[in-house]
């Protein structure tokens, strides 16, 4: 039965309790639910498989059993959302009510042209997975990209829109799970930048096979490329100083910061440096 997160947040649970969070499904994101009959009975945990091949269970609560597909009508497109945290409002001024909140990452719907006409600059309507309709300002999306587990054509322009949109997210705070503005983990950051610009990697921070990810040499390293170290995950930046950009639990940082593979810069980690297992790339010669 498939699926969509109804909730700005969904947090995936490892068991069906409120213990360990492993991944966060965001709002107007598609999942299969693999325990349809407990969905329909009303249990209080479902058992999910998110668009991008991880499983978890979420509580029942923050799910809707309809599809995009079902929802839009002729004529509508689904938006990426790309402002840190966004409200949906009932009427295209501020001062109305909230009908939803979604935050960067999620996904609603550009209603059709019939809804977008006489509306103040700037704002535009959309779909909720309700089935709603609401508005939001018109620079808080961009047109969603289909995401699939296909290697970009069009390589430099896929690297340029990863360190653009992995620069949105410095300084959020570190969130063991998270994968939101709100909090954020080291494979939670890679995978939802890789994933917004329509590329499904690993959640975790491993090189699996299945996914499009390949172990390169270092030398081949470019910017948009991961760094994997024991247990984390960073984004390679380059330039001369070789920066790279990571969430990090470490005292001092406590979330997105910036560091160097060069010991002479003083972002330097040399614990990091020493410790790299490989570098994952969708492009280059694998190792």
């Amino acid at each position: 039965m498939d699926a969509l997160i109804s909730t700005d947040i969904a947090a995936l649970y490892q068991e069906k309790d409120f213990g360990v969070v492993i991944d966060e499904g965001l709002y107007g994101m598609k999942c299969r639910i693999l325990s349809e009959e407990e969905f329909l009975r009303g249990e209080p945990w479902i058992k999910v498989d998110m668009e991008y091949g991880y499983q978890g269970y979420v509580p029942g609560t923050s799910l809707t059993n309809t599809t995009w597909e079902e929802l839009m009508r002729p004529g509508e497109s689904l938006l990426r959302v790309t402002k840190r945290y966004i409200d949906i409002q009932s009427e295209p001024k501020v001062v109305s009510r909230i009908l939803a909140s979604v935050p960067r990452g999620g996904v609603v719907a550009r209603a059709g042209e019939e809804f977008q006409k006489d509306l103040p600059n700037g704002w535009m309507a959309v779909r909720l997975v309700s089935g709603e309709i609401g508005y939001t300002k018109t620079s808080f999306a961009r047109a969603y990209k289909e995401i699939s587990r296909t290697v970009p054509e069009d390589e430099e322009a896929f690297r340029d829109a990863l360190i653009r949109d992995v620069f949105a997210y410095e300084g959020t705070a570190y969130r063991w799970g998270g994968k939101s503005p709100l909090g954020i983990d080291c494979s939670g950051l890679c995978s939802i930048v890789y994933l917004m610009n329509g590329v499904i990697i690993y959640r975790d921070a491993a090189i699996k096979e299945g996914f499009p990810l390949k172990n390169i040499s270092i030398d081949q390293i470019k910017k948009g490329d991961l760094i994997f170290f024991p247990g984390h995950v960073a984004m390679y930046l380059g330039g001369e100083r070789k920066l790279y950009i990571h969430s990090t639990a470490k005292a001092g940082s406590d979330g997105v910061d910036i560091n160097s593979l060069s010991e002479t810069d003083p972002l330097f980690r040399k614990d990091l440096l020493e410790s790299i297992e490989g570098i994952g790339s969708l492009f280059g010669d694998s190792r």
